[in-house]
């Protein structure tokens, strides 16, 4: 009787592996459900304004990728580095979006007198906007390009970025309020010789 044991070891290895991997899979949605609880264990106590606005991103994105005591973090969406929903009761944004951004160095002062909730972080080369909301985020965003790149000077920046919330506080809206309008970064410039 000639028995193949390496073929019946391969048989019985794959068997295992199906078997390993169903019941990794079929343990995971435990895993995910949990931490949805604990994403909303963790806004519970949050003051009501940052409570709603992490509840309605956790509704509409899913689960944070990143969560502590005091903020939720999800990267990647609206073409940014991340988004932070952060427990905030002070006068200070509840959400933060970081873009991926190369600001001219010519340019960082004058994104400061524009608008003091934007802030540059050329080393990382992040753009960073903390206001009430995301639709205020993107109109700070869309606008410190423009800045950058020289269409609009800050004051027909501030100008129109106050025409703007007008428009959003009447219920109107805005290319430059639902999404970023820009493609990417701005390219690094040649060295001078």
């Amino acid at each position: 009787m000639n028995i193949d044991l390496r073929g019946m070891f391969g048989r019985c290895a794959v068997g295992v592996g199906l078997l390993v991997v169903t019941a990794m899979s079929g343990r995971d949605w435990p895993i995910r459900a949990g931490a949805a609880g604990r994403a909303e264990s963790i806004v519970a106590d949050w003051p009501e304004p940052s409570r709603l606005t992490a509840r309605a991103m956790i509704e509409k994105y899913g689960q944070p990728n990143r969560r502590d005591r005091d903020s939720l973090t999800w990267f990647g969406l609206f073409r940014g580095r991340r988004t932070v929903v952060h427990r905030s009761s002070s006068g200070e944004g509840m959400v933060e979006q970081v873009v991926l951004y190369r600001v001219p160095a010519a340019k960082v002062s004058l994104l400061a007198l524009f608008d003091r909730r934007l802030t540059v972080d050329r080393d990382a080369s992040e753009l960073t906007a903390r206001t009430e909301s995301a639709r205020t985020n993107f109109l700070l965003l869309n606008l410190a390009h423009e800045i950058a790149s020289g269409f609009k000077t800050v004051g027909t920046a501030q100008v129109f970025r106050d025409k703007e919330m007008r428009l959003a506080e009447a219920g109107k809206s805005s290319r430059y309020r639902d999404r970023l309008i820009f493609e990417g970064p701005l390219p690094v410039p040649a060295p001078q010789r």
